[in-house]
């Protein structure tokens, strides 16, 4: 990269971890009504699946940050909106039987993610040949 690229993918980078610290933050802030809000969800053993997403926020955001194996990062990270908007998401209907709207533009909004996650990855000069080249 030359010029003003490595700027900007470093500000690519840290824009992209903003989401997943204030999410990393709100979950650990409160702890025991995520994990109870997992469970309703259906999320398997969420008092240690909880810890484990936590890990994935932090330790991810570091690795971003360090610009170290983002792309292994974006990778485990859109694997998780995938999971995220199944189990938390996928209800359009309310009870009531009206339109969810603002479940409807989370899943959007959780593909738009992704589609900056791939972006990154395509940033990314340490990416392995094998992953989104040719």
């Amino acid at each position: 990269m030359t010029g003003m690229e490595p700027l900007a993918y470093l500000a690519v980078r840290i824009i992209t971890c903003a989401s997943w610290i204030a999410a990393g933050l709100h979950a650990a802030t409160h702890f025991e009504k995520t994990a109870e809000g997992m469970a309703d969800r259906g999320i398997p053993l969420p008092r240690l699946a909880l810890p484990m997403v936590l890990l994935m926020e932090f330790g991810g955001t570091a690795l971003l940050f360090a610009d170290q194996h983002t792309w292994a990062v974006c990778l485990v990270w859109i694997a998780f909106l995938f999971l995220a908007t199944y189990f938390y998401h996928r209800r359009w209907v309310t009870p009531e039987g009206e339109f969810d709207f603002f479940q409807y533009t989370q899943v959007w909004k959780n593909l738009s993610m992704v589609g900056g996650l791939i972006a990154v990855i395509l940033l990314d000069p340490s990416r392995p040949d094998w992953l989104l080249r040719g």
